[in-house]
């Protein structure tokens, strides 16, 4: 399998550099941001948001909003990125010498938040993995009791830590390898837990929808949010791997390989989690827990549960942690050019901050129990960040990107071919002009929120 010429934590090229460096093909770019983007997103994220946001009414929405906007945004974001040849900062720098490295800086802050929770959940996928090797999966409050998450936030931490001095190439070759086996699984349940008593009851409420519901604002702002989540929109992610990017590659192409890969992921992840809902009797609407309340119940009661456990949460593990460690590279990246620090105080300050702000996700799931007006705290930040901020970062990202950036030069990076189909001429111009005319659209949608 190709892979890049450098690793997850994509170094800056000094000025004077002669290059920088570069995927070694289109394919190793295509499948090293697969791995990136599928993870806790598809198997965790996805079905715990359609369980609030109405089922298939929600799928939906999400299925829309990748199609229309998700991919053009991650053709411009990685676009960018290969133009820039630099990550976050060094993009907006070219977009405006002044304010630009600020707005940057910004995403690579977002990109910490969220990366701050991402770690207790990775940290319970560790656990997780623990106990099925140990043939002693517990429900999850019993999980969770005591200070369980912090101790596996903690742990996940140092993990991370180890990885970022030593390199993660390695690892990243190997979760090439184990992914697809984690996919393997994932699909094999989704059609196990269709046998299941619920099943029916579950396609009813994940696969059928009320027209009505696609009136409702807050289903197309979380639909949209976890598309830019799961796309890893408007986190900074994006620039980065984008900037090593040679210029001869379809960014829209790569963009929709991806795109299709890690929707279709997610959906089948909806199809595993919810007959096993519904069997057992348990809400939809959980929240952030809703996918570790119900594997354990259903791998309980499974032939070879204990055997398929052990692999699913395993691989799970490598999902979460390899998405982990290239989050913190990245931000550990612009920490060490911006303050020209060592790859040691680098990673030591990226990982020690992160955790920092980590600790209050973790305390709302312990016996502490700290919340927000009722609500676990990781499911707030999870909001504010994942479904929030991240939604308007990306929209002024690109509209600042599309609007300041002379259209030729995204045209020609971007790499599209001029198609002729009698009368019609198919390009990429309808990417930029999705940039550029996404936030007036999006305010108007807030408007008609808002008057009715």
């Amino acid at each position: 399998m190709d892979k890049p010429v450098n690793n997850c934590a994509m170094p800056q090229v000094a000025a004077g550099m002669p290059s920088r460096p570069t995927w070694t093909s289109q394919r190793a770019y295509i499948l090293t941001s697969i791995a990136m983007v599928v993870g806790l997103g598809n198997l965790w994220r996805f079905p715990y948001m359609a369980g609030e946001n109405g089922g298939g009414v929600f799928v939906l929405a999400y299925i829309i909003c990748v199609l229309t906007i998700g991919i053009a945004l991650h053709v411009l974001e990685t676009s960018a990125g290969g133009l820039a040849q630099r990550g976050a900062v060094g993009v907006f720098r070219k977009v405006n010498s002044k304010w630009g490295p600020w707005f940057g800086k910004f995403l690579i802050l977002l990109l910490a938040l969220i990366m701050s929770y991402y770690l207790v959940i990775s940290g319970w996928t560790l656990g997780y993995a623990v106990d099925a090797i140990r043939l002693d999966l517990k429900p999850f409050d019993e999980f969770t009791s005591g200070f369980a998450s912090l101790w596996l936030l903690l742990a996940i931490a140092v993990l991370c830590f180890m990885v970022l001095l030593r390199g993660i190439s390695g690892l990243e070759r190997t979760s090439k390898y184990l992914l697809p086996m984690l996919v393997i699984i994932v699909v094999g349940l989704a059609v196990y837990t269709q046998t299941l008593p619920g099943a029916g009851e579950a396609r009813q409420f994940y696969l059928s929808f009320d027209p009505e519901g696609l009136l409702e604002p807050n289903v197309w702002r979380m639909a949209a949010s976890q598309a830019f989540y799961s796309l890893a929109i408007g986190q900074g992610l994006l620039f980065a791997y984008g900037s090593h990017t040679p210029k001869h590659f379809n960014k829209l192409t790569s963009s929709s390989a991806v795109a299709f890969t890690n929707s279709s992921i997610s959906i089948i992840a909806g199809l595993m989690v919810f007959p096993i809902v519904f069997t057992f009797g348990i809400a939809p609407d959980t929240g952030s827990q809703l996918s570790f309340v119900a594997f354990p119940r259903m791998l309980e009661g499974l032939p070879g549960g204990h055997i398929i456990g052990i692999a699913f949460y395993l691989l799970l593990f490598i999902a979460a942690f390899t998405s982990c460690v290239g989050g913190l590279a990245a931000i550990m990246g612009t920490i060490r050019d911006q303050l020209h620090l060592s790859d040691r105080r680098s990673a030591l300050l990226v990982v020690g901050v992160t955790t920092a702000i980590g600790i209050p996700s973790a305390l709302s799931f312990t016996s502490v129990g700290l919340n927000i007006g009722g609500t676990p705290f990781l499911d707030v930040i999870d909001q504010v960040t994942g479904s929030g901020i991240v939604v308007v970062a990306g929209i002024a990202g690109v509209a600042l990107i599309s609007w300041l950036i002379p259209k030729e030069q995204l045209l020609g990076v971007i790499n599209v071919p001029v198609k002729k189909f009698g009368p019609l001429v198919f390009s990429a111009n309808w990417i930029v002009h999705v940039g550029r005319w996404l936030p007036v659209a999006a305010l108007i949608l807030l408007l008609v929120t808002w008057l009715v």
